[in-house]
């Protein structure tokens, strides 16, 4: 009879036991040892549970807290050799430049050398600009085009604004507009104020013009462009989506003028069209590498206003509400247990602690690297929704849903930042 009582006491406890206790003692149990970050490692076998998670996903997201994360960098090139060498990836889409990465990367001819000093005018310098995407950079996308399996460059970022793109996109877009006979090409100011006013766009990016007649003016042009694109441009064609991508450019600028959530929103949402199209239209029969910000990979919605004009929703949650999406794509968020962070030409930051009983402090305090996937937790147990404490959008903990946010969390113990 006191045995019997005992176990009821047992069972009511557990039953009781708050509902993160599932998550934690997951974590604890299921976290693997990833025993180098280095490019250059000589064993991969400490990557196969991250294969293992992936599974048959053809499009793996790696996240970053921010933007200047040296170690992140580290491993996101090790997963990427990874990736291309042992699982077939061959297509790799930057949070960069839309049409540089695309329409001029086509159009380049490829050595090693061209393929190294395209993509470090092309990709954002926050990137490019690091001691620690150097290996990536400088050394093996260049090297693959010395080999049978070159790695291909693409982005999906609708701040068309770097070197290719200021150099090239309006002449390469009144190219079109002209042989396909826009109206729009007639109007008797196309030459001397719409074609100029486009190139002056990617520039509001640096110096907002003033003169909100300026945004107007633009968003009529762009308009007229889109609306007659319409039936001279074929569906889903790469030039439709340019067109579409100058349209919430300059949406994005007098979104901002209502508030940064609308204009992030409207970047996020085109990004997630952007790599959508990327995936089923120009690279439907290759598997894709992401590489963004942990805040734009994740299905992630903040609907804590209660009004969806005032809410935050991002990429991955744009692009994951297709099933087909959903269901063919992995996202690796990065964490990090504490140190220094800081992006190129901005003040390095000492991060924060792990909250108390926060994701961060269940892994082995033995591992400096670690990944959990976490893709495996909601599947095991997909009637428990626990929030918990993790580093998930950037160095700050909070609490949130996150194994309905992130497929898997790849954990680093000392966060430093970039050097030139």
């Amino acid at each position: 009879m006191r045995q019997l009582f005992l176990l009821s006491v047992i069972c009511c406890c557990a039953l009781c036991a708050p509902a993160q206790e599932f998550i934690k003692n997951y974590v604890q149990l299921h976290t693997a040892e990833i025993n180098s970050i280095d490019p250059n490692a000589t064993s991969d076998a400490d990557l196969a549970i991250i294969a293992n998670a992936i599974g048959n996903a053809r499009i793996v997201m790696l996240g970053e807290q921010d933007h200047g994360d040296a170690p992140t960098f580290l491993a996101k090139t090790r997963l990427i050799k990874y990736l291309h060498e042992h699982l077939g990836f061959n297509v790799l889409a930057f949070e960069s430049d839309f049409f540089g990465l695309n329409f001029g990367w086509d159009t380049l001819t490829k050595t090693p050398q061209s393929v190294d000093t395209f993509i470090h005018k092309n990709v954002f310098p926050i990137w490019t600009g690091c001691n620690t995407c150097q290996p990536l950079f400088s050394s093996y996308i260049p090297n693959t085009y010395n080999t049978k399996s070159p790695l291909i460059v693409t982005g999906f970022d609708n701040q068309m604004i770097l070197n290719y793109s200021s150099n090239n996109l309006v002449a390469k877009l009144d190219s079109v507009l002209r042989s396909a006979n826009f109206p729009i090409t007639k109007n008797e100011n196309y030459t001397t104020e719409i074609l100029p006013l486009l190139k002056a766009l990617p520039n509001w990016y640096f110096a907002p013009p003033k003169d909100n007649m300026l945004y107007a003016n633009c968003t009529k042009y762009l308009a007229d462009i889109q609306q007659q694109a319409a039936t001279r441009l074929e569906s889903n064609s790469y030039w439709q989506m340019v067109i579409n991508n100058l349209v919430q450019e300059n949406l994005s600028f007098t979104a901002s003028q209502n508030g940064y959530k609308l204009a992030r929103n409207t970047r996020d949402a085109q990004m997630a069209l952007n790599l959508k199209w990327l995936a089923q239209h120009k690279y439907a029969n290759e598997k894709i590498i992401v590489w963004a910000a942990n805040y734009h990979i994740a299905k992630y919605t903040d609907t804590a206003s209660g009004i969806p004009a005032k809410s935050l929703t991002t990429m991955g949650s744009f692009f994951t509400r297709d099933t087909a999406m959903l269901n063919s794509t992995y996202i690796i968020a990065f964490t990090s247990y504490s140190g220094i962070a800081g992006r190129l030409g901005y003040k390095n930051y000492t991060i924060q602690q792990p909250r108390p009983n926060g994701f961060e402090t269940w892994i082995n305090n033995q591992f400096n690297y670690a990944f959990v996937n976490l893709s495996n937790y909601r599947n095991t147990y997909s009637a428990e929704n626990e929030k918990f404490f993790l580093k998930g959008l950037g160095h700050n903990s909070f609490k949130n849903t996150w194994a309905n946010i992130f497929d898997g969390i790849f954990y680093i113990k000392n966060m430093y930042p970039c050097k030139k």
